[in-house]
């Protein structure tokens, strides 16, 4: 029974998590507004508030504390959990199995609150006044949001977000070590899945003061997260890691000679600790 339990919440959460990233795209480009809602009609009801659209008229200076708090809030969840001391003082509350899949959980349901009480400060600040640049700002939108979903799968897509852990208590297998491993785009930046956001919140052909407001503290998030990231895959991984991070570039690629697999030695992370490979957006 309890094996069936910790299963059917790794599935609940996953398909929150699913609903969640589906409505981050919509919230981030304001699909609702877009021809995209004469294919899908239902759209704008299921989209009420995006990043420039919704919400209640608030003073500019009382929009900006409450917008701020909200990513605020998002990254402490995201970088507080994603510590080691945390996730093992979580793993001797929980079954080790669900561990990752509260966090994709709670993950979310911060998601949820930033949708619900964003703030819109609609002032423009630019526009594609032309056809070839409004493609060009869509094309970097698309991108970036096809590249985040490129490098959940590069990696392990299931794992990051609990399935394959939940599946292997279902039945019965122990977790085993996870080799350190840099797929395709991994050998170009350490880091394809933040690069894929930061793409994906700077695209579009418009850029109000309040989608700048959300994509620059974001911006400034992932870039102190990466910081406390690479000091726990250091920390993990040890000198691979280190020569790795020493030959890859963070985010813009082509800046440093590509990393080879033969340039250090192999190493397995301890079943004790999360398989971090590259890239575990926590």
């Amino acid at each position: 029974m309890k094996r069936s339990a910790i299963l059917l919440f790794g599935l609940v959460t996953y398909a929150i998590f699913f609903a969640t990233f589906l409505y981050l795209i919509a919230f981030t480009g304001n699909l609702q507004a877009t021809a995209l809602a004469e294919w899908l009609p239902r759209l704008p009801a299921l989209v009420p508030r995006s990043v420039d659209l919704g919400g209640q008229p608030t003073p500019m200076a009382t929009a900006v504390l409450v917008n701020l708090g909200l990513v605020l809030v998002f990254g402490l969840q995201h970088s507080v959990m994603a510590r080691l001391g945390f996730k093992a003082w979580l793993r001797q509350r929980l079954p080790a199995s669900a561990e990752r899949s509260v966090y994709v959980l709670l993950a979310s349901l911060v998601l949820m609150l930033l949708f619900w009480q964003w703030r819109p400060l609609p002032g423009l600040l630019w526009s594609a006044a032309t056809p070839v640049g409004q493609a060009i700002g869509w094309a970097v939108f698309a991108g970036g949001f096809g590249l985040v979903l490129l490098s959940t799968f590069l990696i392990d897509h299931f794992d990051l977000f609990g399935l394959r852990q939940v599946w292997q208590q279902f039945i019965g297998r122990a977790e085993g070590g996870h080799a350190f491993v840099t797929p395709l785009l991994y050998r170009l930046v350490r880091h394809p899945l933040y690069l894929g956001f930061i793409l994906a919140l700077w695209g579009g052909p418009t850029m109000t003061v309040g989608h700048a407001l959300f994509a620059g503290s974001l911006t400034a998030y992932i870039l102190v997260a990466i910081r406390f990231e690479e000091r726990d895959l250091a920390h993990q991984l040890g000198d691979r890691y280190r020569a790795y991070r020493q030959r890859v570039p963070m985010l813009v690629p082509f800046t440093a000679r590509p990393f080879r697999e033969e340039d250090s030695a192999g190493i397995v992370v301890a079943a004790d600790g999360h398989p971090t490979v590259l890239d575990r957006h926590r």
